[in-house]
């Protein structure tokens, strides 16, 4: 794959779509790992300009997979969830200029929940969207979705820590170190995902504290739907207690974990599948995401240095988070159990 770098003109942008004339210099909008955001004013209006990797372009489906995904959020605005779909000029979501490709969005005024702040109040909140958005009837859009058939994820994970050894980057030891846990992680989640495949839903696949703004009536809007996709709904759960009871930060907070799923079920979530598979399976997108930033530390799949620098901070601290995950298991496990007994 070649190594493409952002190409960014918004002057031209803005005149190709009849976006105004810019008032002020664009400002970078820092918070996401794989885009890069902007805020622009104009004569006519503010908005969010969401630059998409050109790395990331260059993969067959990304195209198909973002159209999709906007259709994905215009139905849920539709069905009253509160999303934010990307503006359509010319009967399309993506805009281009100069092979760069853009979204755009009608500026927000509204903040995202600190990492690391959990709130019980804003815990029940997405307990209960998350069950909205599974049993929302997405059933017309999934002729136009890719057939996402299970395929074993085989990452030469040795081969990986090797070349990161040969390039003296930092994160190659702890890989080294830790490769044998990683390769038993994998077969974990192979084999869970396939137990899985047959229970999915089209949902947004990363409702993290990042991708929601709380207005200042603490109304949440839910943003980047870019990720949108079938998912197990009982794997996106758990996912999702996770980033809001305080996991990734470390001072995870059980009554928040117990709160997301609680709601999730009051609100007619269903809970169909094995807590030990859905634990499991849950180290696939971990891995993937560990997969995805060692080729970008070692410039595989990287737009410049800023990028590569990202993908290397990336690693160390996914490596940290993946074990972090299997030492909770046990306990999340537990907890689950509790949960069950009280429904």
């Amino acid at each position: 794959m070649e190594n493409l770098t952002y190409s960014l003109n918004f002057e031209k942008l803005c005149d190709k779509y009849n976006l105004g004339h810019l008032t002020t210099e664009p400002k970078q909008v820092f918070g996401g790992f794989l885009h890069r955001m902007y805020q622009i004013d104009t004569d006519k209006e503010q908005y969010a300009v969401k630059a998409l990797n050109p790395q990331i372009m260059q993969r067959k489906t990304a195209m198909d997979n973002y159209i999709f995904s906007e259709k994905v959020a215009k139905k849920a605005l539709q069905n009253g969830i509160n999303a934010l779909p990307a503006i359509v000029s010319n009967g399309s979501c993506i805009h281009e200029v100069d092979g760069q490709y853009y979204l755009l969005f009608p500026w927000v005024q509204g903040k995202t929940l600190p990492t690391g702040i959990v709130d019980i109040e804003r815990c029940k909140m997405i307990g209960i969207i998350l069950a909205n958005i599974h049993n929302t009837d997405f059933a017309q859009l999934i002729v136009d979705s890719q057939n996402e058939d299970f395929n074993e994820s085989l990452i030469d994970w040795n081969e990986f820590a090797l070349k990161g050894h040969q390039e003296n980057l930092e994160w190659s030891t702890l890989l080294l170190d830790n490769l044998n846990e990683i390769n038993n992680w994998e077969k974990l989640a192979n084999s869970s995902s396939k137990l899985l495949m047959n229970n999915s839903v089209i949902s947004h696949r990363d409702l993290d504290q990042k991708n929601v703004l709380w207005d200042e009536n603490l109304v949440p809007i839910i943003i980047d739907w870019e990720a949108a996709g079938m998912i197990n709904p009982t794997q996106e759960l758990i996912d999702v207690a996770l980033y809001w009871s305080g996991f990734e930060s470390g001072n995870l907070s059980k009554d928040a974990f117990s709160t997301i799923i609680s709601n999730y079920q009051k609100h007619g979530g269903m809970i169909c599948d094995n807590w030990v598979d859905v634990l499991n399976s849950g180290f696939q997108g971990k891995l993937g995401w560990l997969a995805y930033n060692i080729r970008r530390s070692l410039r595989l799949e990287c737009t410049d240095d800023t990028e590569q620098e990202l993908g290397t901070i990336e690693v160390l601290k996914t490596i940290q988070a993946i074990t972090d995950y299997a030492n909770f298991i046990p306990l999340c496990t537990e907890w689950l159990s509790e949960i069950d007994s009280n429904i």
